[in-house]
């Protein structure tokens, strides 16, 4: 006659640790399954490991002032335009004419454009100023896609001694590198490894409670993942690192239908952007260290395409190549691919702070 299982044996099958996944130079497969009751599964793919900790420490970058151009005086005096500090939005405006003179416009040196030039005066006009470079360093305001808002939260736990994570992100010992907080890290369902459907959320903060916790990883709910607590939520459940449930005040139990609720919110990152050249491939590429998740990557003219590990994908190399990268809110900003595969590079640019 058979015997049902104890409901403890039950729970401990539940409970198995992820297991990364493997890594290849084209991306492997992977994902981690988050299990019913508090589960891990298996880790994540990506890169080789890196060595953890926090993220780098970097200066932000300040607003850059405006100078408004002089009035200029009368009988045909002219005003100077002001000129914008670095990182401004624009330079400053013409001065007035005045009789029988002309304000010339003022020039920007890293702001998105000079002014219009200075209002005609009697006999004269004033001139435009100078388009700059670089953008603008002033907060901005901040949205996700509406279709990303959350179902109802449940919850589980996993961890990962040695991270290698389905977005691409590495560390060690339970700790993400290059996201806000190293320890609190997250996996969003997604369909299958070869299929992550959700990986535009890849370096998205979340916010339960008073925590903040970074997706990182995939939790595949495909056919024999053994992920049904994800299969069962797939909008609104989270495998959440066992220091991101703690930090919460959640329970890694997706029976719990009344725990704190998750959203999403602009990342706190210190530092700057941070780039990396996957190993093995020179014409792929990993961005973290982002206030909001990138929706776009444009290097040496070319589109690239995000891969189911997490790499922004090339048709040709782009060491040390100009790109352009734009969040999920539209905001872009100009990088320098790195040089070398598998090292991390600070590119001295960060999006604006959200409003």
């Amino acid at each position: 006659m058979q015997r049902a299982l104890p409901g403890i044996f039950l729970s401990l099958l539940l409970s198995i640790a992820c297991v990364p996944g493997q890594n290849s130079d084209a991306g492997s497969s992977g994902g981690h399954p988050g299990g019913s009751g508090g589960a891990a599964g298996n880790g994540g793919r990506g890169g080789s490991s890196a060595s953890g900790g926090s993220p780098s420490s970097g200066g932000t970058l300040g607003d850059g002032g405006s100078a408004s151009g002089g009035s200029s005086a009368s009988g045909g005096s002219t005003g100077g335009g002001g000129t914008a500090s670095s990182g401004g939005d624009s330079g400053g405006s013409g001065g007035s004419g005045g009789i029988g003179g002309g304000g010339s416009g003022g020039t920007t040196s890293g702001g998105r454009s000079g002014s219009s030039g200075g209002g005609s005066g009697t006999g004269g006009a004033g001139s435009g100023g100078r388009t700059g470079s670089g953008g603008s360093t002033a907060p901005t305001a901040c949205t996700f896609p509406s279709s990303w808002t959350p179902g109802g939260p449940t919850y589980t736990t996993y961890s990962l001694p040695n991270p290698a994570t389905a977005c691409g992100y590495t560390g060690s010992n339970n700790n993400i590198s290059n996201i806000a907080a190293g320890a609190n890290y997250a996996a969003i369902p997604g369909k299958s490894p070869s299929d992550f459907d959700t990986s535009n959320r890849c370096g998205a903060c979340v916010q339960i409670g008073n925590a903040i916790v970074t997706i990182v990883d995939e939790c595949p709910y495909d056919s024999g993942s053994n992920n049904a607590p994800c299969a069962a939520n797939p909008t609104g459940h989270l495998d959440l690192s066992t220091s991101a449930a703690g930090a919460a005040g959640v329970k890694g139990d997706p029976a719990l239908k009344n725990q704190a609720a998750w959203k999403f919110v602009p990342c706190p990152i210190n530092g700057n952007v941070v780039v990396r050249l996957k190993n093995g491939n020179n014409n792929e590429m990993y961005i973290e260290n982002m206030i909001l998740p990138i929706q776009s990557v444009t290097c040496a003219s070319q589109t690239g395409k995000r891969q189911s590990y997490g790499a922004w994908h090339f048709d040709s190399n782009i060491p040390g190549a100009s790109c352009d990268v734009t969040d999920v809110a539209g905001r872009a900003i100009t990088v320098t691919a790195g040089s070398t595969q598998g090292q991390n590079v600070d590119t001295g640019k960060q999006f604006p702070k959200c409003l």
